[in-house]
């Protein structure tokens, strides 16, 4: 069995500083969560580990800060941009059941090693991923690191490798930085030792201790030796300094425990916040299942309009009651149901109207009915209206009064949705599903064909239950906003966007519907002569691009 851990704050810091910066549309900065998710992806196709796990740092001082103050003390203060990502960068590894662990008083450092030796006393084999050459003394025969160089590049070590390069055991990377020192820990080291001098000593004598033993019998020359004579206190402490915990009380790790688990549901829905449209493919992120709602159901009385007459009684009640009529329509306006749930004045026992009217059984003038109720003294509300608004625009009515576009609503409510299709939003957010039964089903395709229109040869009656069908769903659909809108604006109210909703989104609504339905005047020569001019263009820096390269261009080609 294998397991991979990575070094959480070394590989976040190497990605934000490899990575251009990027944000998302919140103004986020996401670049070091990028490469770090990046690069776990890589490794874990590389390595195909067994369990999975990340160790990160916590902001607090540890064993070493309290024993030497200078410890660390020259390192710069995490840039603002970065540290933004952290937390989000955990919520992404716990979304993604990614074990991670962190222990105030003990550096991440410190729970790799841990975690390398209780793999070890458990017979697993360790991958330490990272880019500190700090945690190459961990390599064993049953340990290994991977040393990452770059966003997509790592070097394997294993005790050969390292071997073969340093030219001693790993343990004894700690004897080299107790002489030569780290400057990005501040570490001191013995003053005047510099790598290639401790190199030599460590390849020659083995270790501090080894090398102390010899003293002052070494090979080396006198300046040498008079220094490693001076800085000894120095070079003890640096080696404790240096020296990687294997044994922190890491009290709740056990190497089964971080075995390779699917992403959660959150996963996918913070991916799409962070903007990592190609990673969701990459891990197989899905979107959450919808939660468990009930069928939408109620009754109205539905009342189809066939004349002008019954259009002008519609829109009186309409207009006297004050209340919003929420309306749901075939793309064309060909057929349209309005929904009316406040009660007729003096009738408490009355029931929601659906007011119907369809082009083809219309007797009159349908622009003008549609002009009556849709007036602006009525006040509507859709489901994306600004498509509706355009098709309006288009019979002569005007597009005023519209109080409520639940399409609208749930962008501004979560704008990194992606889909705000009526049927999601029922069950997002009214905890309700709009649906047919099977046996609905069943009967709705015995009674309309493939196209959607009821078939020729079905007979009076089968149209007419098809068409009623259909109004009741349309009925549905209406009444369905009305619940929405009651789920919906108070959640607006409550993020303080209702301004901005009621008057920039809304408004703007309408503007982009005339602008669609009026276009623009184009210049076609104009056009023509850009064209050509761009094509010019193009064609003499082709031209160039093939002499700076030593090429011949044929414009023929």
């Amino acid at each position: 069995m294998k397991l991979m851990v990575l070094d959480g704050n070394n590989l976040v810091n190497r990605s934000y500083y490899a990575i251009k910066p990027l944000t998302n549309r919140e103004g986020l900065h996401t670049n070091a969560i990028f490469g770090f998710l990046t690069t776990l992806l890589r490794l874990k196709g590389e390595e195909a580990p067994d369990a999975l796990c990340v160790t990160f740092d916590v902001h607090a001082p540890t064993f070493r800060h309290r024993a030497d103050q200078t410890y660390k003390a020259t390192r710069k203060p995490m840039p603002e941009e970065l540290r933004m990502q952290i937390p989000v960068l955990k919520e992404a590894l716990d979304a993604l059941h990614v074990p991670r662990y962190e222990l105030a008083g003990w550096e991440a450092d410190d729970l790799l090693g841990t975690i390398s030796r209780r793999c070890e006393a458990a017979g697993w084999e360790c991958v330490i991923v990272s880019g500190d050459r700090d945690c190459l003394q961990l390599i064993t025969e049953r340990t290994r690191v991977l040393l990452v160089t770059g966003p997509s590049a790592s070097v394997n070590m294993t005790t050969d490798a390292f071997q073969e390069q340093y030219g001693f055991a790993p343990i004894h990377m700690i004897d080299l930085k107790a002489l030569m020192g780290d400057t990005s820990d501040n570490i001191p080291g013995i003053s005047g030792i510099g790598e290639k001098t401790a190199m030599a000593l460590i390849q020659q004598y083995g270790s501090l201790d080894a090398l102390y033993a010899h003293m002052p019998d070494i090979a080396a020359r006198p300046a040498v030796i008079r220094k490693l004579k001076e800085g000894e206190l120095s070079a003890r402490h640096s080696f404790w300094l240096a020296t990687i915990v294997t044994d922190a009380p890491l009290m709740d790790f056990r190497p089964e425990d971080n075995l390779c688990r699917a992403p959660g549901e959150a996963a996918y829905d913070l991916f799409m916040r962070l903007e990592f449209n190609k990673l969701i493919g990459r891990f197989n992120l899905t979107p959450p299942k919808q939660p468990e709602a009930d069928v939408f159901s109620g009754t109205c009385v539905t009342e189809e309009l066939p004349d002008a007459d019954a259009v002008s009684r519609a829109a009186a009640l309409l207009r006297e009651s004050g209340e919003t009529v929420y309306v749901r329509s075939s793309p064309d306006l060909g057929l349209v149901v309005l929904y009316h749930c406040a009660l007729e004045s003096g009738t408490p026992e009355a029931e929601p109207h659906a007011y119907v009217l369809e082009r083809e059984r219309f007797s009159g003038d349908y622009d003008a009915a549609l002009r009556v109720l849709f007036a602006p003294e009525i006040p509507k509300a859709g489901h994306s209206i600004k498509d509706m608004q355009r098709v309006l625009l288009s019979h002569g009515c005007e597009t005023e009064n519209w109080v409520f576009d639940t399409a609208l609503a749930a962008y501004l409510l979560d704008a990194t949705e992606g889909r705000y299709d009526l049927d999601r939003l029922c069950v997002k957010y009214g905890g309700f599903q709009l649906g047919r039964t099977a046996e609905q089903e069943e009967e709705q395709l015995s009674l309309l064909d493939n196209t959607g229109n009821t078939p020729s040869d079905g007979g009076a009656e089968a149209e007419e239950r098809a068409r009623s069908r259909r109004y009741a769903e349309f009925a549905a659909e209406a009444a369905a906003l009305a619940r929405l809108r009651e789920k919906m604006e108070p959640e607006l109210k409550a993020r303080e966007q209702w301004a901005l909703y009621q008057d920039a989104e809304l408004s703007l609504c309408r503007v982009l519907a005339e602008m669609e339905e009026s276009g623009c005047l184009v210049d076609r020569q104009a056009m023509a002569d850009f064209g050509g001019t761009l094509s010019g263009k193009i064609i003499a820096l082709e031209s160039a691009i093939y002499e700076e390269a030593g090429g011949t261009f044929n414009i023929n080609s």
